[in-house]
């Protein structure tokens, strides 16, 4: 039997993680390159698939790479998962089309899957199950690291080189990893009687089952309503080719994923756990905190990037701690059920948070989560890796893993269509009244917007509002359009006091109204051949000065006769009506003016009322996220008690007899 050195092991250990790190960070690294990807190559309408593509194909080839390990061995699976990886990359950093970049960003997420398939079994090749835990919580910390590194570096080498690099930078670290596998990484090729048989009609039906249910999981909610005939047919689709996956399985002789691991309690229970745990509950709770930084707490979007960095210390220092501390005492269990009491105490805490939440605030609530969410990766994979035999490993570690992934799409279709939803429904009740009255109570927010921290665009649709209203405004009061007066007349932006003049004839009406008093009160007064009514007409201010002059050079003699007091009045009657334009014209420019300065004052304050009910809404629906999460952690803490506990091997002996689920 070829033993492995010490060398062997240490080389074959710094090139998985290597080779991990390259694939865990991909995940993330391509978000902060978007909005430069779209500027270059368009194609809205694919934005989603760059992330859904590369899950899909790595989700589900997961437990067929998993198998081939099995029959090939771990070497040459691992090799060819980073291979395919590394031509992923090199052709998307190539790419000319969105449709190129989503076709090579699948095959990254092809080469990705045989390298997460492969990792965690083959720490179970080359290390007996009582050391294997301090070995896979370095693996787990890999996953918590990538999760932060991904975002900053994606940032600095889109700002700084070009977003292209995102995906060239894979290549020379991958080249690494590729040196350290082939020459210190032995072939682990498992002896399996009977010959390699490779189980293609199960590869098929998997594959007919699981990505279906993948698509309609990431799409539902999100691009069609899940009720939609495209929804239900792609579960309808899904649901058959499992089927048909099972009835294959149970008839060949190699399956993909063996059924009889399914009668291990250990197994099921654990995979279980993990998909709740490592899976709906850790992505539920970081997909969407950077968003809440960013609406809330009021941090710029980089900032909310580096919130999740308390998170993975605490993942990664736990994790590292945990897999130490099994790996002496050889038991895992107590460990495993404190870990997912703190992080049900963590969501608990979380389900309490208010707008007034501080940056601080949210630092030790997130080291608390990833304590608690840290152990639990090393722990489970080492609990399945001790209860099956060594033959199994590859397809047991792989469909663990399988399950982990099916577990954060679950986690993130549910709980974003929970977010949308919960905001939809919450926002109206705190927009201000004039905002329901303008049907501005259902605005539809891009949540891509919303978390690259673009809160800004809210405040620019209600300036843009207003200035369309000014406009209207300005029509009416320039022009005398019927269609605009209507308009405004109707709209609950616009303050009475603006409504009540456009209802008496705007400007024009109030200046003719004007003028048409002071000709009335003129007329009076000369009419009436009062010295003292003239002296008090000469002495209004409302009266122009060029109209008082001329007044005030008429004899009270000349105006003795009707002829000659209705000479004077036409001639006054000529002079107001001269003067009516420029009034008319002045009034209308200083009435704007006001008008401006108030609808802007308005639009500020509208942007404030309408950002605080953002606020109140995003925290409404961030909570009620954690609410749920909650049940699903409660739900992981009741099967992780029933968890059996079999004491870690010594050796790479086979497995004792698992108790049956």
């Amino acid at each position: 039997m070829y033993e492995i050195t010490r060398r062997e092991r240490a080389f074959t250990l710094g090139g998985l993680l290597v080779a991990l790190f390259l694939g865990a960070l991909d995940q993330t690294i391509v978000a902060t390159a978007m909005p430069k990807i779209l500027q270059d190559l368009n194609g809205l309408n694919l934005y989603t698939w760059v992330v859904t593509g590369y899950l899909l194909a790595s989700t589900a080839m997961i437990p067929i790479w998993g198998k081939l390990s099995d029959l090939y061995g771990r070497k040459l699976v691992v090799l060819a998962g980073v291979v395919i990886f590394l031509a992923g990359s090199a052709l998307s950093g190539q790419s000319r089309t969105m449709v190129e970049l989503v076709a090579f960003r699948a095959l990254q997420g092809l080469g990705s899957a045989g390298i997460f398939s492969t990792a965690f079994t083959v720490i179970a090749d080359i290390y007996p199950p009582a050391e294997r835990g301090k070995y896979q919580g370095l693996f787990g910390a890999v996953f918590g690291v990538s999760g932060v590194v991904g975002p900053w570096l994606g940032g600095i080498l889109t700002d700084s080189l070009s977003w292209r690099w995102v995906f060239y930078v894979n290549v020379p670290v991958g080249i690494v990893a590729l040196l350290l596998i082939i020459l210190q990484m032995p072939p682990l090729k498992p002896k399996i009687e009977g010959g390699v048989r490779i189980d293609w009609w199960g590869t098929v039906t998997l594959l007919v089952g699981i990505i279906p249910i993948l698509l309609a999981l990431s799409l539902g909610g999100v691009e069609y309503p899940w009720g939609s005939w495209r929804i239900l047919g792609l579960f309808a689709v899904g649901a058959a080719g499992l089927a048909a996956f099972g009835l294959v399985e149970a008839r060949a002789p190699e399956p993909i994923l063996p059924f009889d691991l399914f009668r291990n309690r250990t197994y099921v229970i654990a995979n279980a756990v993990a998909l709740l745990v490592n899976g709906v509950a850790f992505f539920g709770a970081i997909i969407f905190l950077p968003i809440f930084m960013v609406m809330v707490v009021g941090v710029s979007a980089s900032a909310a990037g580096l919130t999740l960095m308390p998170l993975t210390l605490g993942l990664v220092g736990a994790s590292i701690l945990a897999g130490q501390v099994v790996s002496r005492i050889g038991r895992y269990k107590a460990i495993l059920i404190s870990a997912i009491v703190i992080v049900l105490a963590s969501y608990f805490i979380l389900h309490g948070l208010t707008v007034s939440v501080t940056r601080a605030q949210m630092t030790w609530r997130m080291v608390l989560l990833g304590i608690g969410i840290g152990p639990a990766l090393p722990i489970l994979t080492s609990a399945i890796q001790n209860s099956v035999n060594p033959h199994e490993l590859g397809a047991a570690t792989s469909s663990s893993q399988f399950f982990r992934q099916i577990g954060a799409t679950i986690g993130i279709a549910i709980f974003g269509t929970l977010l949308a939803t919960t905001l939809a429904a919450r926002l109206p009740s705190y927009l201000p009244e004039q905002m329901k009255g303008a049907g501005m109570g259902s605005m539809q927010f891009n949540m891509g917007e919303l978390q690259s921290g673009n809160i800004g665009a809210v405040g620019d649709g209600i300036r843009a509002g207003m200035q369309a209203a000014y406009a209207k405004i300005e029509l009416a009061l320039t022009k005398d359009d019927p269609e605009a007066v209507k308009s405004l007349l109707a709209d609950p932006r616009i303050p009475a006091e603006y409504k009540d003049m456009l209802g008496k004839g705007g400007i024009a009406g109030q200046v003719k109204a004007g003028l048409d008093a002071q000709y009335e009160a003129v007329a009076a007064a000369l009419g009436s051949g009062s010295p003292g009514a003239i002296q008090k007409l000469l002495a209004d201010p409302r009266l122009p000065s060029e109209l008082k002059q001329s007044l005030g050079r008429i004899p009270l003699s000349a105006l003795a006769s009707p002829q000659a007091l209705k000479a004077v009045l036409a001639q006054v009657r000529n002079g107001i009506d001269a003067q009516a334009p420029a009034i008319i014209q002045q009034a209308t420019t200083a009435a704007l003016g006001q008008i401006k300065t108030a609808l802007d004052q308005q639009a500020e304050t509208l942007t404030a009322q309408v950002t605080s009910a953002l606020k109140r809404a995003f925290t409404d629906a961030i909570t009620t996220i954690y609410f749920w999460e909650l049940f699903v952690v409660g739900l992981a803490l009741i099967l992780a008690l029933f968890l059996p506990e079999n004491a870690l091997r010594k050796g790479t002996a086979a497995a004792r007899s698992a108790p049956p689920a």
